[in-house]
């Protein structure tokens, strides 16, 4: 069995790149499950932990099935037949036939980010690559999934019906780059007759991915992370920001992030003016002890003016406030 990636370069087997947010856990465990201990495909998994999060993905994976499990470690060769997960607080790519772990700006607001991996596998793999996205909020990987579709590879979603948390797969649905949605407990059969298939079909090599560096053009927002100005790629399913110092953003996650940014803004303004307003009264009450009434009076005045102020702040801000969904694997 052989094939040619998206570059030329001749691989011997294919790889699978799997990434999930929250409630990924039990999708993941399901389908590694469900693959035999001669697999001939490389596995890589990203999903969204905490930079400070315990490293116990690749133990529980290697214990739901006969694969061995390991983070990822950097330059470390791609071979087939074993699970390697993106360590914390580290972006996880394939290239020239190796792993590259490395920092690097955050994406869609995650280090690791699906969308890097992603990208990744179908540049270094192009046909020879499989993509799935299971359970997990926001859209990362949404544009991953699409590179692969567009490499010539292979796409798998989650059914959301099946998922947790359905919003990650349903994004990646209404991409129109994803080949079939199956219940995890389907996927690992799923992934063999796709290896089989693949074993069967002729070697090709698809045209090669669109280069990141030159696409896009600079949009009127800032980056969240650092201030600088966006360049916006409009991939017609999707449309990315992405800064010079290689912050990048899906739509879900630019609004996230701007969310978040606005909402700490905001509370600093609603310290600032609960300050004044707690000045005011005390200023008030010096007044009332001097035996100044007309000026306890004008203090007390502004002090209620301050007070409707925070009243209408607070209320801005639990507007913008959405319920908290974890982006952990492992805590799920």
């Amino acid at each position: 069995m052989g094939g040619v990636d998206a570059r030329g370069d001749a691989h011997d087997f294919p790889v699978v790149v799997i990434g999930g947010s929250a409630g990924a856990l039990d999708p993941l465990q399901k389908i590694v499950s469900d693959l035999p201990a001669d697999f001939g495909a490389a596995v890589f998994v990203t999903t969204h932990v905490p930079r400070d999060a315990v490293p116990a993905l690749p133990h529980l994976l290697g214990r739901a099935g006969p694969l061995f499990a390991t983070h990822a470690i950097d330059r470390a060769p791609i071979a087939p037949g074993r699970i390697v997960v993106a360590p914390p607080n580290r972006h996880l790519l394939l290239a020239d036939g190796v792993m590259r772990v490395i920092d690097g700006p955050t994406e869609n607001g995650s280090r690791p980010s699906i969308d890097v991996t992603f990208r990744s596998a179908a540049a270094a793999f192009g046909s020879l690559a499989c993509g799935i996205l299971v359970s997990g909020t926001l859209d990362d990987g949404v544009a991953g999934m699409i590179a692969i579709h567009e490499a010539g590879g292979t796409t798998f979603v989650q059914a959301p019906d099946d998922a947790l948390f359905p919003e990650m797969p349903r994004h990646a649905l209404d991409s129109g780059a994803i080949d079939r949605a199956l219940p995890a407990h389907q996927m690992g059969r799923a992934l063999e007759a796709w290896l089989q298939e693949f074993r069967d079909r002729p070697e090709e090599s698809p045209p090669p991915p669109l280069d990141e560096r030159e696409a896009g053009d600079p949009s009127v927002f800032t980056c969240p992370d650092c201030g600088g100005t966006l360049w916006e790629v409009d991939d017609e399913a999707v449309l990315r920001f992405r800064c010079r110092v290689g912050h990048a953003y899906s739509t879900e996650s630019m609004l996230d992030s701007q969310g978040q940014a606005l909402e700490s803004t905001l509370w600093v303004a609603a310290r600032a003016l609960q300050e004044r307003h707690d000045l005011l009264v005390r200023v008030a009450s010096r007044a009332v002890e001097g035996s100044l009434p007309t000026v306890a009076r004008r203090f007390e005045v502004k002090a209620r003016e301050v007070r409707q102020h925070m009243t209408r702040l607070e209320a801005a801000i639990a507007s913008l406030a959405e319920p908290t969904n974890s982006r952990s694997t492992e805590a799920s």
